[in-house]
């Protein structure tokens, strides 16, 4: 049976409450990006405007169409832990955490949206370890001995966790801050339960790549907003939150990443200068102004004429193309391409729940990555791009001589 998803239209700024949105960029008709199909279901399957819309008062970007988190995080068939580079990446997060945060034993640390877990594995028994996720994933982060919450995270239920478990010396949210559509209520939830000289740690795809870079790809319907440093200064001061830290990161679960470090604003911690330098540099690059965004939409346009024009002149010389990778922001790259599996052969993935389905919109059969070799692919779009060094220097694709498409943060063929 296939899902029915309820949505609704943003009408006002999820921050500042500014009914005044204006409409940048329209990527079209798409389905949830992580809603991988059968082939009897083509049919039945939904589609939804991509369109994103700035709020010149505080500065954030956001969809103009909000398709229900509740539908999109029942089943859920993205594990983070199937990505080796991701492992990696979390693995290194936590233990810059503990050096920089130093907590007690027994302090309870939260990973809200915790997936699989893969990041609160990393944490030794010495701490109270508790996951918060409300998809159909928790349960694979149950089966490793993890204690999950399944909940959406919002202030009625952060009353609720801290009658059970206290307040929680760390926090952290990756790549789920975007995901969330009442912010405000979210960021109370926050500032209720974290401890007094607690840290809330969140990372996201950064505006500034997506639009210096036009990853345009970070762009589908379970990320509702695309954030900066400026609204959300905004957005924890009016919960009496500071960010006090900032750090950039080069591989995030969508692609380049901002990790920033937020404490209650009477809490130790001092605000390092970096803070004032990202908000600075935000407002001399125009991040509040419409005419920013409108030429970024130019630029996305331009991309696709020239991603097509590199597809269609490989498959004019017969060359057999295939695609690397099948995570959400790929599907944003496929449907608005308007690929399909008369172009595309069939997509390389090593998740075994979207092994056997097809692409939602685009309908490309998902294989595995030996089973993708067999095909004698020669070129494949690299959708998961983020990763372009991992699987360089690892997939036995390459080493068996295929060849990626690397679309950003140039349109590039390697190696």
């Amino acid at each position: 049976m296939v899902k029915k998803f309820k949505y609704k239209k943003n009408l006002r700024c999820r921050i500042c409450n500014n009914k005044d949105l204006i409409e940048y960029l329209d990527l079209g008709m798409h389905p949830p990006s992580n809603s991988f199909i059968k082939k009897k279901d083509f049919s039945k399957e939904q589609f939804f405007p991509l369109i994103v819309q700035l709020c010149e008062s505080c500065g954030l970007s956001q969809l103009n169409t909000v398709v229900s988190a509740n539908d999109i995080f029942d089943e859920y068939l993205y594990l983070s832990s199937t990505s080796k580079a991701l492992v990696k990446h979390y693995k290194e997060m936590v233990e810059k955490i503990l050096k920089k945060i130093r907590p007690k034993k027994k302090s309870l640390i939260v990973d809200i949206g915790c997936n699989d877990g893969i990041t609160l594995k990393n944490y030794s028994n010495n701490y109270n370890i508790l996951g918060i996720e409300p998809s159909s994933s928790g349960l694979f982060a149950k089966k490793q001995g993890i204690k999950i919450e399944k909940i959406f995270f919002n202030k009625k239920n952060a009353n609720n966790l801290l009658l059970k478990y206290g307040k929680a010396k760390i926090i952290t949210a990756t790549n789920v801050f975007a995901h969330v559509d009442d912010i405000q209520d979210f960021v109370s939830g926050v500032s209720k339960f974290l401890d007094t000289n607690g840290v809330f740690i969140i990372e996201f795809p950064y505006l500034k790549n997506m639009l210096e870079d036009v990853i345009f790809d970070v762009i589908y319907h379970e990320h509702l907003s695309y954030l900066s440093v400026t609204p959300l200064y905004k957005l924890f001061s009016m919960y009496k939150m500071n960010i006090f830290d900032i750090e950039k990161i080069n591989i995030g679960a969508s692609g380049p990443a901002l990790r920033v470090y937020v404490s209650h604003r009477n809490a130790k911690y001092k605000q390092k200068k970096i803070v004032k330098i990202y908000l600075n540099m935000e407002k001399k690059l125009n991040f509040k102004k419409i005419d920013t965004y409108l030429n970024f939409s130019d630029k996305v346009n331009l991309f696709k004429e020239n991603i097509l024009k590199k597809l269609d002149s490989l498959k004019c010389n017969n060359k057999l193309i295939g695609a690397y990778g099948a995570p959400a922001k790929g599907n944003t790259m496929l449907n608005y391409l308007k690929l399909n599996s008369k172009l595309i052969t069939a997509v390389a993935d090593n998740t075994p729940l979207k092994i056997g389905k097809f692409t939602p919109g685009s309908h490309i059969p998902i294989v595995s990555d030996s089973e993708f070799e067999k095909l004698g692919i020669e070129y494949a779009l690299l959708l998961s791009w983020n990763y372009v060094d991992f699987f360089v220097n690892n997939s036995s694709y390459i080493k068996r001589s295929g060849k990626f498409i690397v679309p950003f943060p140039k349109i590039n063929i390697v190696p």
